[in-house]
């Protein structure tokens, strides 16, 4: 998604410029529920809403695009346009165009630009009530537990979205031909529904699942939207992921730092015993091959990393 430069996604957001993610997360949830179309009768102005909140925050809560857009908007700040808006006072209105395209086409400028008359823009046709339209996509996120997330799964995710009015059928009249006393003629009316969702296993954090045909329903017959689930996987409290591989923290006791001997390690899916070496120190590790987080291109796995901590001996 392009960044606008125009746009001051902060205050979209209705946060500060020195706002955390986790302020960030907070006030998009909060307004994405607000703003949802399924909540506002389908309201082309929510709808609007709620692709600008999107757009703000898919910029915000990604550190490289937060910091790009921040500079943006400084660059866009110190210019004529950014300080006072608008267009060149007096003189063709078409001015400014001409002079920015000047400053950054190649060929330059064309004779007859600066006086060119402004371009002729045509109605858009009528809109057609009973044309069959498609239903809008939904977007959510959706929490996917770490282990989940790194060996694949089903998860059950409850949303509500538009579908077809079960007393009408979706004609929008009743048996007198009398407007829907449950739709108000709409078509559609708002009902909780659940989708069980295939995780893949080694999916990455933020990685966006599309599932077709699960969206709001469409008018007069149209096909329904997609669903669209931005994956958050959750942290796990003893495990990290660096790409496939899985990492986990294990503190030893000095003897068998010292000594050596077996260890039992819980791994995502099983438990497996493993050798410690004699004179192991903090910060050595141990490779599990095979143990760790699927990958995505292929059937294989990545490693489970023990990394070991030797405790402090007992006074």
């Amino acid at each position: 998604m392009p960044v606008s430069q125009s746009k001051d996604y902060y205050k979209v957001l209705g946060v500060a410029k020195t706002a955390k993610m986790q302020e960030i997360k907070k006030a998009y949830r909060d307004l994405a529920k607000k703003h949802h179309p399924d909540i506002n009768s389908g309201s082309a102005k929510s709808e609007e809403s709620f692709k600008l909140i999107s757009e703000a925050y898919t910029t915000l809560k990604d550190a490289k695009k937060r910091k790009q857009y921040d500079q943006m908007q400084a660059d866009y700040a110190r210019t004529p346009r950014g300080r006072g808006g608008g267009r060149p006072r007096g003189g063709n209105p078409w001015q400014g165009a001409y002079d920015y395209a000047r400053q950054y086409t190649r060929q330059g400028p064309r004779d007859d630009f600066r006086n060119a008359p402004p371009p002729d823009f045509e109605e858009p046709p009528p809109f057609d009530p009973d044309i069959p339209t498609q239903g809008f996509d939904l977007q959510f996120m959706v929490d996917v537990p770490f282990v989940t997330a790194a060996l694949g799964g089903t998860l059950p995710f409850h949303y509500e979205k538009y579908v077809t009015c079960t007393e009408c059928g979706g004609t929008g009249l009743n048996t007198v031909q009398d407007a829907c006393g449950l739709c108000e003629g709409t078509q559609r009316i708002v009902e909780p529904v659940t989708v069980h969702v295939d995780i893949p296993g080694g999916v990455a954090d933020q990685y966006t699942l599309r599932m077709q045909h699960e969206g709001a329903c469409g008018r007069n017959g149209g096909p329904p939207g997609d669903l669209l689930l931005k994956v958050c996987i959750e942290p796990h409290p003893q495990f990290r992921r660096v790409q496939s591989d899985v990492y986990a923290d294990i503190v030893i006791p000095p003897e068998l730092a010292e000594n050596g001997g077996p260890l039992e390690v819980q791994t995502l899916d099983s438990t497996v015993t493993i050798d410690v070496e004699d004179g192991t120190l903090t910060g050595e590790e141990h490779r599990i091959p095979g143990a760790g987080c699927r990958e995505r291109t292929s059937k294989k796995r990545g490693d489970f990393v023990v990394k070991f901590h030797v405790a402090e001996p007992a006074t």
